[in-house]
């Protein structure tokens, strides 16, 4: 009989690859909001001239893409990994907390397992982020992050009945890869499900060729046509308490040095930003030789901020009509003082010239910032995590 899933019984694992979309098994688990990370087969049809009015004659399948949107906790363990796929990693200072610099530039990629409600986990291999941004519910930060990656296992089909004896060999049917393996990492623990219903837990032992896999584990039973997936882990979690609001604060100065050193600015609800690493494409460079993209090239970054004050002063007018320059920093604490730290080195104003008047309301100045490459800096921005991790 059908079971219905539980989406509280999945996770989100993630371990950082050595090399760029070769699969690893996670290592590291984030509590997971919700996800959107689907693969996408992309099925054309044909229409031909063969004497009939049907409009699709044939169908086919087009060049994958995989892609999807994240949002998990936002705390400061957590948030390293999380930058570490959008932006480039600088060396880790200090101790308790350790300090972990992020700059503009290429990242790291990672593998994610999303577990489905607690039977079948969807693996993401050479996933990076293009954009994160805080979510904020309530008091509690989220962090959304928009996620590409260069291929995914999830279901294969066997060809054939299991073979040998301890080792035992199962080879994947090759309808949706030539290399239907792609993806399994030697001591993934994996699940045969039979046409009956019943299954047989096993462990990856060896990947043979991108066609077949070995395990010390009995699967004879099973048969041609029966499936195969990941299963799940038991996850494991170091994560800090998180980043909440009411422990933000903005911190306004002429320089990025001298916001850092400031009093804290207390702002609106409605305040945020967002980092963005643009890829050429979120599909991924689709290169001839294979259904997956074979890399996911970058291309320009920025950082966009939105700040809602209340309007007591004809200073914010005339920052904004004389394009002065400031610099802002966003601190992000936990309650046990671990931190995110967002440093815009210089802005103008684009938006908020004068406040909206309404009879009943407060007045408020809503401010679109434009942030700019500072020449004394050599940047425009830059993330710091301090965490409790020594490494990311």
């Amino acid at each position: 009989m059908a079971q219905e899933r539980l989406g509280a019984l999945g996770y989100l694992g993630l371990v950082k690859e050595t090399v760029a979309g070769t699969a690893l098994t996670p290592t590291d688990y984030i509590p997971l909001i919700d996800e959107t990370l689907v693969t996408n087969i992309n099925m054309g049809t044909s229409e031909v001239a063969v004497g009939q009015r049907y409009k699709d004659y044939a169908s086919f399948a087009g060049v994958r893409d995989h892609l999807g949107d994240i949002t998990t906790v936002f705390e400061p363990n957590t948030a390293g990994k999380l930058f570490d796929m959008l932006l480039t990693q600088g060396s880790p200072t200090g101790a308790g907390p350790y300090t972990h610099p992020f700059t503009l530039g290429l990242s790291n990629s990672y593998t994610l397992d999303v577990n489905a409600g607690g039977d079948i986990v969807f693996r993401f291999f050479g996933a990076q982020a293009e954009e994160i941004s805080p979510v904020f519910a309530g008091d509690e930060i989220q962090a959304k992050l928009k996620i590409s990656a260069l291929g995914s296992f999830s279901v294969r089909t066997l060809s054939g009945i299991p073979t040998g004896t301890g080792p035992y060999t199962m080879v994947f049917d090759a309808t949706y890869d030539a290399a239907p393996t792609t993806g399994l990492v030697v001591g993934d623990l994996i699940r045969v499900t039979k046409a009956a219903g019943t299954t047989i837990d096993c462990t990856v032992a060896t990947v043979v060729g991108g066609t077949s896999i070995t395990t010390t584990t009995d699967v004879t039973s099973a048969a041609l046509g029966d499936f195969v997936s990941l299963r799940p882990a038991t996850p494991s979690y170091t994560n800090l308490q998180r980043l909440l609001w009411p422990t933000t604060q903005f911190c306004f100065g002429a320089t990025a040095t001298a916001a850092l050193a400031a009093a804290q600015t207390r702002l609106e609800r409605g305040s945020t930003w967002a980092i963005i690493n643009s890829f050429e494409s979120n599909k991924g460079a689709q290169r001839s030789g294979s259904y997956d993209p074979a890399s996911l090239p970058r291309t320009t970054g920025q950082i966009t901020a939105k700040l809602k004050m209340f309007f007591d002063s004809p200073s914010q007018v005339a920052k904004f009509l004389s394009k002065t320059n400031q610099a802002l920093v966003i601190r992000h604490f936990s309650s046990t003082g671990y931190e995110v730290r967002i440093t815009i080195d210089q802005f103008n104003y684009k938006t908020g010239g004068k406040p909206l008047v309404k009879a009943k309301e407060i007045l408020y100045h809503e401010f679109d910032l434009v942030p700019v490459y500072n020449v004394t800096n050599t940047e425009a921005f830059s993330v710091t995590v301090l965490s409790a991790l020594p490494t990311i």
